[in-house]
């Protein structure tokens, strides 16, 4: 991919010391299947001490490419502020299951004007991915599978409880981290880049797939918006975490099971008509996936994921969530604690069979 014109200095700060001494390392090439930061370049830092960061540069050489130069500035520099600001704020209030800023700044490289501002976020480094994870370990233990999916809860439930819905839930962007002194498997959800908030209005919140469509809800791939705010924003992550189940169990997402499942003139990407009016067909695809799955995943841990999967990837979002939060006279139908605490058994259960 072609980041932009060679006189960049978002692109020129391989060797270079940042302001708070991080010496900066070579440019990190985007995989080829990579989504997402498309206005971004990344580096890995360090400093004298040892501490390992991992760098993300607005890349305003990118703006040139486009039509409306002004426009796209101008986008670009909002949303990479709005993210920095998010990011900054989840580490202020330690929201321990998200990846956090952990320095941030801005620098002139005078030669490489007009191009030589340079706006950047350090964050804290993970290990890897969690699809780097499961290349790495064929068959990744049912126990692990199950703590990352804890960790993810857990962060979901973290920025819905400061009124942030993630919006981009995906294998890339869940990290792997070392251990908890628990010993128990670790993760943390990253870019926050596509989030909503409450508090602050986004030219994101307008778009009705604010996030990868290849992970978007069914309401959002059929171009409806949810009127609820709540089912919008936090109904649509509770589906980008059952997708997030179904890729850790099955290597595959909902998504793409549903895209299979479905006859091909009710395709997201064919169907004319309206959600609500496909919704019966999705509806039977859904319940012919889980029945596979129900026949595919037959250890103990995978019917605990199977029963998961049904109530998060319902395809009404009406009807999406954990039963228990749905019947609760209070609170809200997409609340996570419920679902944390199925991960949490389904863990636990695991781990007490593996050590018999």
């Amino acid at each position: 991919m072609d980041h932009g014109v060679t006189m960049n200095a978002a692109l020129a700060l391989e060797g270079r010391i940042l302001p708070n001494g991080w010496l900066v390392g070579p440019v990190r090439v985007p995989a080829s299947d990579a989504t997402g930061g498309v206005f971004s370049v990344s580096y890995p830092v360090s400093k004298d001490d040892g501490t390992q960061g991992f760098l993300k540069v607005l890349n305003l050489g990118l703006a040139m490419q486009q039509q409306d130069v002004v426009g796209t500035l101008l986008w670009m520099t909002s949303q990479f502020s709005a993210e920095r600001d998010l990011c900054v704020m989840c580490g202020e209030r330690r929201l321990s299951k998200i990846v956090t800023a952990i320095d941030h700044g801005s620098l002139q490289l005078a030669e490489y004007a007009p191009l030589s501002s340079v706006s950047y976020i350090v964050f804290e480094m993970a290990t890897h991915d969690v699809r780097r994870a499961m290349s790495l370990h064929a068959e990744l233990d049912e126990v692990i599978r199950l703590e990352y999916l804890h960790s993810i809860a857990m962060g979901l439930r973290q920025l819905h409880g400061i009124k942030v819905a993630h919006q981009d839930l995906k294998p890339s962007n869940f990290l792997v981290f070392p251990p908890g002194t628990d010993g128990r498997a670790t993760g943390k959800i990253a870019d926050l880049g596509r989030a909503y908030r409450a508090d602050q209005p986004n030219s994101l919140d307008s778009e009705t797939i604010p996030g990868d469509r290849n992970y978007a809800p069914p309401e959002q791939l059929y171009r409806y918006s949810v009127p609820d705010e709540r089912g919008r924003r936090y109904g649509a992550d509770l589906f980008q975490l059952g997708n997030m189940v179904c890729f850790l169990f099955t290597g595959r997402t909902m998504n793409a099971m549903l895209g299979r499942v479905l006859d091909p003139q009710l395709h997201w990407r064919k169907y004319g008509d309206s959600y609500q009016t496909v919704l019966p067909y999705l509806e039977e695809a859904y319940s012919r996936i889980v029945a596979k799955l129900e026949e595919k995943l037959t250890s103990s841990a995978g019917r605990d994921v199977v029963r998961i999967v049904a109530y998060l990837c319902e395809p009404d979002y009406e009807k999406r969530g954990h039963p228990g939060a749905r019947k609760q006279a209070y609170g809200s139908p997409y609340g996570l604690e419920r679902v944390i605490s199925d991960f949490d058994l389904a863990a636990r259960r695991a781990a007490a069979r593996v050590n018999r």
